[in-house]
């Protein structure tokens, strides 16, 4: 049983005969005959009364037909949804703090301008203060950062956290039991929420750290690599830069997550690209737990 067998059967119903049927389907009659004795045999039952003047639905064939026309419009439905997403056209402007445009992004990106091929997808990175004041001003479309805002303008959505590590230059442990006191913590500027885990631990854990300013993963991680400090930095941020020789984990330090939220604006309701871009994110955020 296949989609075109429920269109023939639902069309000798509206037409009252094999011919007009056919017409309907765009095909020749006795293309239409074949393919229902073919459901007939398939189901076991006669479905078609045959007349002197034309063709009937038998009791089975009514009974069959109420389900085809619900998997009809379910299908119909379905093939709307796709090409949709094929007309749908123009710029999709998305904002990012750092971890998330170069870790979680990329896969997300590939996988929509797979669904949306005609849709431009604008990739911007920045501080959260800077991706919200961007989407408060209609700049970006939609926003991913690390913290939750409390603004009656934005609509604020909470996907997974980032799980954070410890990375330090590997030769710290080449002369004995790793000691991380007096040594360099590189971190974000004060007010990120990065910036606030790694400043907590330190003082709660270690003494006489010194407090190294980076505005950059990529930067972070280079001066880890190059002995100058340790970083405590995203997993994914970490396995981004695992090919960099002289960077070790710790593996025995567990710190909070940092949640990350989508953010847009409540006044660009109904926008069929946005939406699907937001759902494609909480969906890889869902299988990334």
């Amino acid at each position: 049983m296949d989609i075109s067998q429920l269109r023939m059967l639902t069309a000798i119903y509206k037409g009252g005969s094999i011919v007009k049927a056919a017409k309907s389907v765009h095909c020749v009659p006795s293309n239409v005959t074949a393919r229902m004795k073919a459901l007939e045999a398939e189901v076991g039952c006669c479905l078609l009364n045959r007349r002197e003047k034309g063709v009937e639905l038998s009791a089975a064939g009514k009974h069959l037909l109420i389900h085809a026309e619900k998997v009809l419009e379910a299908f119909a439905e379905a093939q709307a949804c796709f090409d949709d997403t094929q007309k749908l056209s123009g710029t999709l402007r998305v904002g990012g703090i750092d971890s998330f445009v170069s870790t979680r992004l990329p896969a997300i990106a590939s996988a929509f301008e797979r669904d949306y091929p005609q849709v431009v997808l604008e990739i911007t990175t920045n501080t959260w203060p800077e991706l919200v004041e961007n989407v408060l001003d209609g700049k970006l479309d939609i926003a991913v950062v690390a913290v939750d805002m409390a603004n009656p303008k934005l609509s604020s959505m909470k996907i997974s956290g980032e799980q954070l590590v410890l990375v330090y230059p590997q030769e710290w442990s080449h002369y004995g039991p790793l000691d991380l006191n007096d040594r360099k913590l590189l971190a974000w500027p004060e007010g990120c929420p990065f910036h606030a885990v790694a400043q907590a631990w330190c003082k709660e854990s270690l003494q006489g750290v010194e407090l190294v300013i980076c505005g950059s993963w990529g930067g972070i991680m280079t001066c880890v690599e190059q002995g100058i400090g340790m970083a405590v930095v995203p997993k994914g941020v970490y396995d981004n830069h695992r090919a960099l020789g002289n960077i070790s984990v710790c593996e025995t330090l567990v710190f909070d997550e940092v949640d990350q939220f989508l953010l847009t604006h409540k006044r660009t309701g109904g926008h069929p690209v946005r939406d699907g871009f937001a759902q494609m994110v909480c969906n890889a955020s869902v299988h990334s737990i």
